[in-house]
């Protein structure tokens, strides 16, 4: 039943448990999964993914199949009524069907023809899009116009996330950390999987970027990359390792410097570029160990000595107004819990890739999901990658250190004398308390103790027992003499 307004219901989202469906992730790429569960309340499905991970989905996220033999009516609107300046078009690929207007940008009446989805689905990949080929002349032509309006988000005020988690040009979710770059003149956050202009893989929280967008554009993306310093180098290359290992600290020989010699022009240092492998120890050594508000070294940890972190686990901050664009806001710090690995990350699960040039299949086969490429950035080096050798790469430096040896103690002993003073005798035993065997009064009112010593001597008081035989020195005054314990007392 329509309503007041002559337009269609919206009908329920074409979702059930047990169906398999391609979803969105926070990188821009499509992953094979499962439907678990339907949440209408959040508009979204919790989806189990190829590595059995689970995760909630957003409706907008999800692309469900094309069920064989269902009637003719559009994907977005449900209409079924085409009209001939508004036709229904089927996808080549997936076998979804839209009204000319109802897709972004519309589509054209002549076939073959692949929709927007399908287009991102098979250009998109880590690392940029494709920047040659029809599948890439097709995706810079989608990209000139967004599939939602972007004055209606609801932005947070540093402008890093919205309420809606729709970014970039496919209008799926994103991590604005995790390798996004952010257009100066709208200030959207968009993957890197969907941008063509990129020559080389981004690093987690690397912004130095001055780029524009194709919407803002009219045509091709623009990007310059930003002139960095050593500093900035040490902050990104910890910031990036602390996201990718889950830990603090690093060791700057076996970890740091390994890792920037291995991925040295994918880092686009600009002018830093032709330092050579000699003199990047030192710089790296020193940028870490002068600026003591951003790094923490083991030292001040009670760790070993080489091994650094980062204060605050948040990317290096920006200079604070790139040349051409608007100020750039300071975003804030993400917190660290050591241990713990920071903030919870979503992992992302494993990608299916399709043929170009056929329909999805949504079986899980494993001709159909390729391993995709590694790409150098995190297969050249990687600390919590096994290595392709047995030892870690040693630094080419003139200040190269042997590996850490197992902590000392504080106190060494010191080295002997040439005269070789004697020892000191044994400390005696300690002697056992003395036994109180008999006691008098005396006529002057003294009183006096017969005590049996065990061991060694000591002195019990008071008085002092005598040093002659108890029989000697206590004669009897009236009393009897008797022997107890081989000693004679008066009693």
């Amino acid at each position: 039943m329509a309503n007041d307004r002559g337009t269609p219901p919206p009908r329920a989202p074409p979702f059930w448990e047990g169906q398999d469906v391609l979803a969105r992730w926070t990188d821009g790429l499509l992953y094979l999964g499962t439907i678990k569960k339907v949440d209408p309340a959040r508009r979204g499905c919790l989806v189990q993914f190829e590595d059995n991970s689970q995760f909630l989905v957003l409706w907008k996220d999800i692309s469900p199949a094309a069920v064989p033999g269902e009637d003719q009516s559009c994907c977005v609107c449900s209409g079924r009524a085409p009209s001939p300046q508004n036709l229904l078009i089927r996808c080549q690929k997936c076998g979804h069907v839209y009204h000319q207007q109802c897709h972004v940008p519309a589509a054209p009446p002549a076939a073959p023809w692949m929709c927007r989805r399908c287009v991102f689905a098979v250009a998109t990949k880590k690392g940029g899009a494709l920047k040659k080929g029809p599948h890439a002349q097709a995706m810079l032509s989608m990209k000139r116009e967004l599939p939602y309006q972007l004055r209606s988000l609801d932005w947070d005020p540093p402008h890093l996330a919205n309420r809606q988690q729709c970014y970039c040009y496919c209008g799926g979710p994103g991590e604005w950390n995790l390798k996004m770059l952010q257009c100066r003149g709208c200030g959207q956050w968009f993957h890197e999987a969907c941008t063509q202009c990129l020559r080389k893989p981004l690093l987690y929280g690397d912004r130095f970027y001055v780029f524009e967008c194709c919407v803002c554009t009219g045509g091709a993306e623009s990007v310059r990359r930003l002139q960095l310093r050593w500093v900035d180098v040490a902050h990104l290359i910890l910031y990036h390792l602390s996201v990718c290992c889950k830990k603090k600290y690093f060791d700057l020989e076996r970890e740091i410097l390994p890792f920037a010699n291995a991925n040295w022009g994918a880092l686009g240092l600009g002018q830093l570029a032709e330092t050579p492998k000699g003199q990047r120890y030192r710089e790296l050594l020193a940028a870490l160990s002068a600026h003591k508000d951003r790094f923490v070294s083991g030292r001040e940890m009670k760790k070993r000595k080489g091994l650094f972190g980062l204060h605050t686990r948040a990317p290096p901050p920006v200079p604070p107004q790139t040349p051409g664009g608007a100020p750039q806001i300071a975003p804030p710090p993400l917190s660290f819990t050591p241990g713990k690995g920071g903030p919870r990350r979503r992992p992302p699960p494993r990608r299916t890739q399709g043929t170009p040039r056929s329909s999805y299949n949504f079986r899980r086969t494993e001709a159909r999901c390729p391993p995709s490429a590694p790409i150098r950035m995190f297969a050249s080096f990687h600390p919590s990658a096994p290595s392709a050798s047995p030892d870690p790469p040693a630094p080419e430096s003139p200040e190269r250190r042997p590996p850490p040896r197992p902590p000392r103690p504080k106190r060494r002993p010191s080295p002997p004398s040439p005269s070789p003073t004697p020892a000191p005798p044994p400390a005696p035993p300690r002697p056992s308390p003395p036994r109180v065997l008999a006691r008098r009064v005396t006529l002057d009112g003294t009183v006096q103790y017969l005590v049996e010593r065990g061991g060694g001597g000591g002195a019990v008081t008071p008085p002092p027992p005598p040093k002659s035989p108890p029989q000697k020195i206590t004669p009897c005054f009236g009393g009897k003499k008797m022997r107890f314990g081989g000693f004679v007392v008066c009693v």
